[in-house]
């Protein structure tokens, strides 16, 4: 097949006192955004190194759970004069908060947009209009969202029970850090629900439409890890030795689908976030087998990718997602607080552009009705 792969990122692995030598001679500069928790400043013990700072530098502080509309043009009141860089290190959210002061700042009057400002510069797509976006380097905490790969960030509405992208070649970070050592203080649950988000980003990478040879070596690689990796990861939780290899694992994933995007997992999950508050890794996973079994026949050298769970069948990999999970969330809408009645209501919900019309078969709303009852 004819294709090509692009992710035009330099990417740089750091320890953490290396990280904390590159930050600190980056705040030196003028004008620059830094978006981190304050938990990670306070670990990282960067507290002194960010005192005595430029009075145009702007710290957000808060974990941010997800992207929305309101957080954006709350925290926008902050940036009183357009940043020459931003520098995000957390969670796909704050990679992703990056992406959006990067493509919609120049459309704010010093900072100040309304949300519906957000929504109709989202929607009218003016953004890629933007000739004077801002470079980002990123730094990902997690082992899972795959945004410190991708040119895309998702900002969720729930005033309008929404999903947005915005979706710019710009919005690729000029750099990205990889620092595995930061995922040492991550919960038990967070761990698992990004691991089971770049899972997902490896195998709807393999079977999406766009899918190529480099891609699928990619994926594979990034399946393997994880399977092996993530279980001993949630037995030994300071063991840094699985922590990088899930990381490692869960970048490859983000390189894979940073070309492919994502297939029906995801279109899926979209409304499980939005109405039900689920945790994205964990509404991508709920829906993997099913969509997988559903894929199955489709799906080009399935030797290799069942290779690369160490199964021989399917049913296997359903047994190792339910069998990694249970101990900490079981995967069923059920625990979840979905009501079965409400399951038809989901649907319309369910076909997202760009991700349901990228998995190799075409659901209806009848096989969907049919996973979500399945996963109920």
């Amino acid at each position: 097949m004819d294709w090509v792969y692009n992710v035009p990122i330099k990417f740089y692995e750091y320890d953490k006192d290396k990280l904390t030598k590159r930050l600190t001679e980056l705040i030196s500069l003028d004008n620059i955004v830094l978006i981190a928790s304050k938990r990670l400043i306070n670990h990282m013990g960067w507290n002194s190194i960010l005192s005595n700072v430029n009075d145009n530098f702007v710290l957000f502080d808060e974990s941010m759970k997800s992207l929305d509309t309101h957080l954006i043009s709350d925290y926008f009141k902050q940036i009183k004069q357009k940043p020459e860089l931003i520098i995000a290190i957390g969670g796909g959210t704050s990679i992703d908060f990056a992406k959006a002061i990067s493509a919609l700042y120049e459309y704010s009057n010093n900072g100040n947009m309304t949300v519906q400002d957000v929504v109709n510069n989202i929607n009218s797509k003016k953004y890629l209009e933007n000739e004077n976006f801002i470079p980002i380097i990123a730094a990902s905490t997690t082992a899972g969202t795959g945004s410190d790969c991708t040119k895309w960030a998702t900002i969720w509405d729930f005033d309008n029970t929404k999903k947005y992208s915005i979706d710019a070649d710009y919005l690729y970070p000029t750099e990205s850090w990889l620092i595995p050592e930061l995922t040492i203080t991550l919960p038990k649950s967070l761990t698992l629900s990004t691991a089971l988000d770049a899972l997902a980003h490896a195998c709807e990478a393999y079977w999406s439409v766009s899918t190529n040879k480099i891609v699928q070596i990619l994926a594979r690689d990034a399946i393997s890890l994880i399977v092996e990796y993530l279980p001993l990861v949630l037995d030994d939780m300071d063991n840094l030795f699985y922590r990088k290899k899930v990381y490692m694992g869960a970048f490859f994933a983000g390189l894979a689908f940073s070309n492919t995007r994502t297939t029906a997992c995801h279109s899926i999950s979209y409304p499980l976030t939005l109405l039900y508050d689920i945790p994205h890794g964990y509404a991508v996973a709920l829906t993997l087998y099913e969509v997988l079994r559903r894929n199955i026949d489709y799906i080009v050298d399935i030797d290799l990718f069942l290779q690369s769970w160490n199964v021989k069948s399917v049913d296997e990999i359903e047994k190792w997602i339910n069998d990694v999970s249970d101990d900490i969330q079981i995967l069923k809408l059920s625990q979840f607080n979905v009501k079965e009645s409400e399951l038809e209501d989901i649907i319309n919900l369910t076909f997202t552009g760009g991700r349901m019309d990228n998995n190799p078969i075409v659901f209806d709303e009848q096989e969907v009705l049919d996973i979500l009852k399945k996963i109920y």
